[in-house]
């Protein structure tokens, strides 16, 4: 019979062994970064088409296909269908990247990590609930390679929801529900790593915040990448980036909004 003491010691020489492959991988997407923001190395792989290089014009001009496809959806969707596409993305990857980052600890600690997410999923599912999605759930992570793929994932969409959204609203919401899911990846591992680590995927967030209509102003600060910050500073930019781009939405809701017949509430003449 296997004593308690050595199931305790195996217990956490298989977390040691976790941890140091998980720092293994961040310290590899560090040293990634450096080498990919060369110049010499950006133009590269611009060149052999692994990096974004589509002109501002060209999403500018997709954009405008994305919004004359949405224009005849938007009236009739409830009040805030814009905020409610976005929030659902960002609060299912937040959830969904806190609980796949406990996959491999014990069975009361991933219990936990559910119970801390519960609010973020119920939100969720209440944005969805506005446009009749249905159900859903969070994506499986139970190895290494599934948690750091997770938000390629969301961008692939393996649960469909992107592709459910944009029936039951329009192209412009399967953005900004795509664009929530990588910003709520970002501020997760932002937040958990007490802003230690930001890794912000550029690259899909210029791309579905453009398509979303959204000014460059408002995404720009999503993509900066820390420059002499200390963490508490990066998770407070961060932060602030975000709340920014949900009044900017908001705002945007509110321009959706019909505007009110004229005359009405003027008193009848006698």
């Amino acid at each position: 019979m296997t004593q308690p003491s050595t199931i305790f010691s195996e217990t956490w020489r298989v977390l040691a062994y976790t941890l140091a492959i998980a720092l293994a991988f961040i310290a590899l997407e560090q040293a990634q970064l450096a080498v990919f923001g060369l110049p010499a190395t950006t133009q590269l792989l611009r060149r052999a088409g692994l990096l974004d290089a589509t002109p501002q014009a060209t999403l500018q001009q997709q954009a405008a296909q994305v919004a004359e496809a949405s224009r005849e959806a938007l009236p009739r969707l409830p009040p805030g269908h814009r905020t409610a596409a976005l929030r659902l993305g960002q609060e299912l990857a937040y959830a969904n990247y806190l609980v796949a980052g406990h996959a491999m600890a014990p069975p009361s600690i991933k219990a936990s990590a559910r119970q801390r997410v519960s609010p973020r999923l119920d939100a969720a599912r209440g944005h969805a609930a506005a446009f009749g999605l249905g159900g859903f759930d969070l994506l499986p992570a139970d190895t290494l390679k599934q948690f750091t793929e997770l938000c390629q994932r969301y961008e692939a969409d393996e649960n469909g929801l992107a592709a459910r959204i944009e029936q039951r609203a329009s192209p412009l919401h399967r953005h900004l529900y795509l664009l929530g899911a990588q910003l709520g990846c970002e501020a997760a591992r932002v937040d958990e790593s007490g802003g230690r680590f930001a890794l912000p995927p550029a690259t899909p967030i210029r791309r579905h915040a453009v398509l979303a209509g959204i000014d460059e102003a408002v995404w720009q600060p999503l993509i900066a990448e820390p420059r002499e910050e200390s963490p508490a500073q990066v998770q407070q930019r961060y932060r602030r980036a975000i709340d920014t781009l949900m009044a900017a939405v908001a705002g945007q809701d509110a321009a959706d909004a019909p505007a009110p017949a004229p005359g009405l509430g003027a008193k009848a003449p006698r």
